[in-house]
């Protein structure tokens, strides 16, 4: 039977490199410390009112890879949350040219990113899968993917399992055909014979969509339209009402002192096994409508594209990006989407 898997990952706030200090725009490089999350500004399909549409997204997620950075000012940050913290950067993430993409590779410390929003499908297939239960959910679990921040979870993706593929090698995940996924993930975890450094391999799964449902649900992460301004909010977090359900149950223990509600658990994850399907939908279509009632449904998001006009002497020493191109995505509120 399924699965309902809460899953701790690190929750603090990429910003730019003081390197890149005096670079227009501020830069992000290649991450090659702890994984942390960005506050994302990228073209998506989201739902609302139950129909898809297209447009800029706002969200927070896990983008390792570059990302051009602008500071959001204390007057275009949301309301000032009793839990969780608004973001200070905001990331537009983009690749570099396939070139310089390899040096990154060659040097071989850089991080994956895991899961993986991008393209046709969201995608989880490394975080944490040296613990065997991670490597044996079903089609149909729902793992919700979050940080512990001012005492609570705080929600930055649900994933619901349509599929699982097995893979040992590079050619294992190329063979999947998901795009340049490969190069900008799990490349970053082989070795220099092109296998991965599990020996009994890793797992692979693939996110439902809207258009390819599993008994009702899909993977959605909690977003914003963006209307050309920016505007950062926190992540997502339950209501209180939520600890006083039998849905409180899927998440690590909670208590209350001074007033505040406190969630344990910090990187680590809770695997509630067996579950009814049933009883799964009735927990995702909760969350959803509690998403739903500040934000968007962010359910696909276009695969960041690669910067032509990036020049860098390695080992990054020197930039020399076109800032227009950064201006013109901000102010230019037509969509282009592009799925790998």
């Amino acid at each position: 039977m399924p699965s309902i898997i809460q899953f701790f990952h690190p929750g603090q706030e990429h910003r730019y490199d003081k390197k890149y200090r005096d670079t227009k725009p501020l830069l992000k490089d290649w991450n090659s410390s702890d994984h942390r999350r960005k506050f994302l500004l990228n073209e998506g399909t989201y739902i609302k009112n139950d129909k898809k549409h297209e447009g800029k997204l706002l969200f927070w997620g896990e983008w390792e890879p570059l990302s051009r950075v602008e500071l959001i000012k204390p007057e275009n940050q949301s309301y000032s949350p009793p839990y969780g913290v608004n973001p200070n950067y905001l990331h537009i993430p983009f690749l570099p040219p396939i070139d310089q993409l390899r040096k990154y590779h060659d040097k071989g410390i850089y991080q994956n990113t895991d899961p993986f929003i991008f393209g046709n499908c969201f995608i989880y297939a490394i975080c944490r899968q040296k613990n065997q239960s991670l490597q044996e959910l079903e089609e149909g679990s729902l793992i919700i993917f979050g940080s512990k921040v001012n005492h609570r979870f705080v929600i930055d993706t649900v994933f619901v399992i349509k599929s699982k593929h097995k893979y040992h090698s590079l050619d294992d995940v190329k063979k999947m055909n998901l795009g340049i996924y490969p190069e900008i993930a799990t490349k970053f975890i082989i070795d220099k014979n092109n296998q991965i450094n599990y020996p009994n391999g890793l797992i692979l799964y693939k996110g439902a969509t809207f258009d390819d449902q599993v008994n009702g649900m899909y993977s959605f992460l909690p977003a914003k339209i963006f209307s050309g301004k920016v505007i950062g909010f926190p992540r997502f977090f339950m209501p209180e009402n939520f600890y006083y359900t039998h849905y409180k149950d899927y998440f690590q223990r909670s208590f209350i002192e001074n007033g505040m509600i406190h969630e344990e658990g910090m990187m680590n994850f809770k695997n509630n096994i067996n579950i009814n399907k049933n009883e799964i939908f009735e927990f995702w279509n909760f969350l959803k409508n509690e998403v739903l009632k500040n934000h968007v449904l962010g359910v696909n998001f276009s695969m960041p594209e690669e910067e032509k006009n990036l020049n860098f002497d390695y080992p990054f020493t020197k930039f020399n990006i076109r800032n227009e191109n950064f201006i013109s995505f901000l102010n230019d509120n037509k969509t282009h989407s592009k799925k790998c």
